[in-house]
């Protein structure tokens, strides 16, 4: 009978994953510039982020990066700025706005972060990235034609990383797409999404090929609010969505299923604030380089880099 009970349950959370999944992938939740659509994160409140937060302490002493996040009103991004401050960085967040998420206008972080306006199409990166010892993209583009997507996805993060690298920065992190994702749906959908984020982390991985992080998560949940426009889980519900799906029976469906899109609602969505993060310990060069590739590759580095 318990069995029973809790086949009903994962039944019941998968369901509801599908739905989300429909409307939803990771970088849905980071922003946007210029002439394409603004996909930032102004929603809602923040969660009580402590487990995670607290465990993430990445050190307990200042380390005076300087670190410059692209999307830093965003989803990720803004939760990247607040732990970045945590850690005594100078922290530049840019994003179409210039200002804070909403539900870290009133916190203390927030004040001393700086925030930088920007179009990356047109704006001069050069000057926004200048002295900055990393730099973390969390731009992202769905929605439109596959050559908006492969643009705001592609070129717009490319030149972030060209600017980068020609201003001598040390360290570039990018919040990419899991593969699963692109196996899952990519032959049906979103073609030009897939393609632009292989063209970013192409050139990224050619500038920077020692120093680079990748972050690539399926469906990241996050924040107090269950969200339609975008779509979006709180962390209340996606914990216990992330903890079902993680039980062994479920992961050997998972494993059996993929690369279909059934098989891909089967696997375990990530906490945003572990994608921030993870991203974060990218920046300070706590992680090694290279890819993290789904909840557990992303989980286990930030359990590494404290």
């Amino acid at each position: 009978q318990r069995m029973q009970a809790l086949l009903r349950l994962v039944v019941v959370l998968v369901t509801q994953q599908c739905v989300a999944y429909a409307f939803l992938s990771p970088t849905y939740n980071s922003v946007s510039f210029g002439r394409k659509q603004q996909l930032s994160s102004d929603a809602g409140t923040s969660f009580r982020r402590t487990n995670v937060i607290s465990t993430l302490s990445l050190s307990a002493t200042s380390s005076g990066d300087k670190v410059v996040v692209f999307g830093g009103s965003g989803f990720v991004g803004s939760r990247l700025v607040e732990q970045l401050i945590g850690e005594g960085c100078e922290v530049t967040g840019v994003s179409k706005s210039g200002t804070p998420p909403s539900w870290g206008k009133e916190q203390g972080w927030a004040n001393k972060a700086n925030w930088l306006a920007g179009d990356v199409n047109t704006m001069d990166v050069a000057s926004a990235i200048k002295g900055a010892s990393a730099v973390v993209s969390c731009v992202g583009v769905i929605g439109g034609s596959d050559e908006a997507m492969q643009e705001g996805n592609g070129a717009m993060n490319c030149k972030i990383a060209e600017a980068a690298s020609q201003a001598g920065c040390s360290r570039f992190v990018y919040v990419s797409v899991s593969e699963a994702v692109e196996k899952a749906v990519g032959s049906i959908a979103l073609k030009g999404y897939f393609a632009g984020k292989r063209d970013a982390e192409a050139k990224i991985k050619e500038l920077f090929p020692d120093t680079s992080v990748i972050i690539a998560p399926t469906f990241i949940y996050g924040g107090e609010e269950f969200s339609a426009t975008p779509p979006r889980v709180a962390a209340w519900y996606g914990s216990l969505v992330e903890k079902a799906l993680s039980l062994g029976p479920v992961r050997s469906v998972a494993s059996a299923l993929l690369p279909s899109p059934l098989g891909l609602a089967l696997l375990p969505p990530v906490n945003v604030d572990s994608v921030a993060a993870a991203a974060a310990a990218g920046a300070l060069g706590r992680v090694a380089a290279g890819r993290l590739d789904g909840t557990d590759e992303i989980n286990s580095a930030v359990a590494g880099s404290q």
